[in-house]
Formats: structure tokens, C-alpha cells, sequence
């Protein structure tokens, strides 16, 4: 049985500017080719809880690096996450301590295990969360109920996640961090020309910034942002969510944020069967445009 959120739990997450303080180079945001997940030696640490491991496998690269597929002898499946870089292993680091925090209350993540820093590299070992990507589950969904009902739960899940504790911060020093870390991106060229037209940015991306600081819109409420609330960071049994995954891009900030990541996967009638699950009647379209050509600097 999940137990109710503690009021002292999330309190404690901070603004990504604070917990991230490295800066990310180009090469590091590449997925890591030369580590061979075959091959790849597992910390000490990851073996004493998994035991002898008698099956790997490399379904996919995340963000942050390698994401390994781990079966030991009494067929236990475990998830391990392998990052390379100083940044992307704050990033780790971040993400076991978001899942420590969430891990039995309302937002159904997965049990993270061990956190192991061997540099250059770092390791999360979690369980296995069971369920199919939101993403696979909408695209063959046959019809417009079977739709609605993953945006109820979808919308019902971050609503959740928003009324989650925050400790004292102001919005604007989230908004202001988010925007320091969009220009730290830009200085280090971690994105081309190329794929900000792809995400929606057609005219020049430092300009735009400039255009994002000059219109930064009232200052709102803060939320916990998942930072990255796309279908396929969420699992489904059915129409319930087993597990809501990828939490190394936590923050603090403006719920408008991760609502129009996830507007951008719906249509225009799922929008709205979401917004209302979430609680809401209308759509802020200038708040939602804003924090939508914002996410396009931080998602790297």
C-alpha cells in the first residue's frame, strides 16, 4: 500500500542550477558508442545486490548514456543506467536521489537500488519497472476513448507530481536558472543550427533567447518538474501508470513547463481531455509557447 506524501520529502529538491553544476560539452552529449554493453565491467557494488548476472542486453541509449537490461540466475530483471562525463553523472546522481524521494508515494517510479560513482563513469541500478511506453500504447490505441483515457491518466499523474512539497524558492529564481542554463547550453555549442529548426527554433537560436528574457512571462506558482513528461517516459498496465521513468532532468519551476512538453505528443482533442485531468479548463497559450521554445535549450 503507497503511503501518503510526506510533507518533509520533496521539500529538500532543489533547482536543477544548484545540483547541476557542471557544464555540458558537445562530445558528452553523444551516446557513449565506445562503452560495449556486452562487455562492460559492473561495479562490485551493482553484483552484491543483482548477484551473478547471466543475461544483458542494451534495449536503447538514453540521454545519459548506456541504459542496460540486467537478468541474474533466479530471473530478477533489474535496470541499470551507466552515464559518462562529469555532467551526466550529476545527472545520475540526481536521479537516485528523485527516486529515493518519490519511491512509495502517489508518483509510481522505479526502486532505485545503488548509486555508484567509478569515474569517468556512473552507474543507477534500479528494479525493473513493468508496463508498456505511453508512446506504443497511444499509437495503436484503436479509438478516440482508448486515446482519452491514457490523457486522463497522463494529466491526473502530473497534476499529482505538481502539488507535490516544495521548500522556499522563488519562481523567478527557477525561471532565471532555467534561463542561465539555455545560455550555457548556447556558449557551448551542445546543439547545432540543424536541430533547433527540427525542435521548432527556425530563426536564430541566440536571438530567441534574447526574445525569451526580454517577454519571461508573471511569475506563477512552484511546481517539481519531471523535466522531460513525454508518453515515452511513462509506463501503462491498461489505462493505470506503473511507472514514470527518466528523472534526471528534475527541477523546480513553473508547471507550464512540463505541461507543454506534453501537449507537443498530443492532438488537439487529447490536449484538452489532459488539461482538464490536470485540472485545468483553458490553455495559457503564451505561457504554454514560452516554456515550449524554452524546453528546447534545456533537453540536451
Amino acid at each position: 500500500m503507497k503511503h501518503a506524501v510526506d510533507s518533509g520529502t520533496t521539500e529538500s529538491i532543489q533547482p536543477r542550477i544548484r545540483a547541476i553544476t557542471c557544464d555540458l560539452t558537445p562530445a558528452e552529449r553523444l551516446p557513449p558508442m565506445s562503452l560495449d554493453p556486452m562487455t562492460l565491467r559492473l561495479p562490485a557494488q551493482v553484483l552484491a545486490i543483482t548477484g551473478p548476472v547471466v543475461h544483458r542486453s542494451s534495449p536503447h541509449h538514453g540521454r545519459c548514456g548506456l541504459v542496460l537490461l540486467l537478468q541474474n540466475a533466479s530471473e530478477q530483471r533489474f535496470v541499470l543506467k551507466v552515464a559518462r562525463g562529469a555532467y551526466r553523472m550529476q545527472e545520475i546522481a540526481l536521479e537516485y536521489e528523485v527516486l529515493k524521494l518519490l519511491h512509495g508515494t502517489e508518483i509510481p517510479v522505479p526502486k532505485p537500488l545503488v548509486h555508484v560513482q567509478n569515474r569517468p563513469l556512473g552507474f543507477l541500478l534500479m528494479e525493473h519497472a513493468a508496463g508498456r511506453s505511453a508512446t506504443d500504447v497511444l499509437r495503436e490505441a484503436g479509438s478516440r476513448d482508448d486515446r482519452n483515457r491514457i490523457a486522463v491518466a497522463v494529466g491526473s499523474m502530473l497534476s499529482t507530481l505538481h502539488h507535490l512539497p516544495v521548500g522556499t524558492v522563488s519562481w523567478q529564481e527557477c525561471v532565471d536558472g532555467q534561463l542561465l542554463w539555455a545560455e550555457r547550453h548556447l556558449q557551448e555549442k551542445v546543439m547545432s543550427r540543424a536541430e533547433f529548426r527540427a525542435k521548432g527554433i527556425t530563426g536564430d537560436p541566440v536571438k530567441e533567447l534574447e526574445r525569451l528574457r526580454a517577454t519571461c512571462p508573471e511569475p506563477g506558482v512552484v511546481a517539481v518538474l519531471h523535466g522531460d513528461f513525454r508518453p515515452k517516459n511513462v509506463l501503462l498496465d491498461g489505462e493505470r501508470i506503473t511507472s514514470v521513468l527518466d528523472w534526471s532532468f528534475t527541477d523546480l519551476g513553473d508547471p507550464w513547463y512540463d505541461l507543454a512538453t506534453m501537449f507537443g505528443y498530443l492532438d488537439p482533442a487529447g490536449q484538452q481531455v489532459f488539461l482538464n485531468a490536470y485540472g485545468l479548463e483553458a490553455v495559457d497559450h503564451e505561457r504554454l509557447a514560452w516554456f515550449r521554445s524554452l524546453s528546447v535549450y534545456l533537453a540536451v
